[in-house]
């Protein structure tokens, strides 16, 4: 029984990515990565809290901003949306409350989702990063 839980642990560790600023190389923060259909559908739905923040990464074959759009059906808590455009600069940041939908201004390579409660402002539009 511990060799799977270790297991479990170790897969876990694998979704782990971080956030650096490519000029920098200073860490924003460390990340979940949502991949896939569900992990997207999912997002930080039903969730108290998203100590850890969630990258979700838009597959290339949606280009239509709408594509990028965010719900926060069934949140709990507010949040902050990062969009990183192709060229992985920041474009746009909001803030979206439970209960409501955003589309951003352009499509989007990529979106993070951080619980506002954890965001800081560490990241401002025109902020080029690395997930690493």
């Amino acid at each position: 029984m511990i060799e799977i839980l270790e297991n479990k642990n170790n897969e876990t560790n694998k979704n782990l990515k971080s956030i650096t600023l490519k000029n920098s190389n200073e860490k924003i923060a460390e990340i979940k990565i949502a991949n896939t259909f569900f992990s997207r559908l999912m997002g930080l739905m039903f969730k108290k809290n998203a100590k850890v923040p969630l990258l979700f990464e838009i597959p290339e074959k949606i280009n239509k901003k709408e594509r990028s759009s965010i719900h926060s059906f069934f949140m709990r808590f507010e949040i902050v949306l990062v969009f990183i455009d192709k060229s992985n600069s920041v474009y746009e940041i909001s803030e979206l409350k439970p209960w409501n939908c955003y589309v951003p201004k352009k499509p989007a390579k990529y979106i993070v989702e951080f619980d506002r409660r954890e965001f800081n402002d560490c990241l401002k539009i025109g902020d080029e990063i690395e997930i690493k």
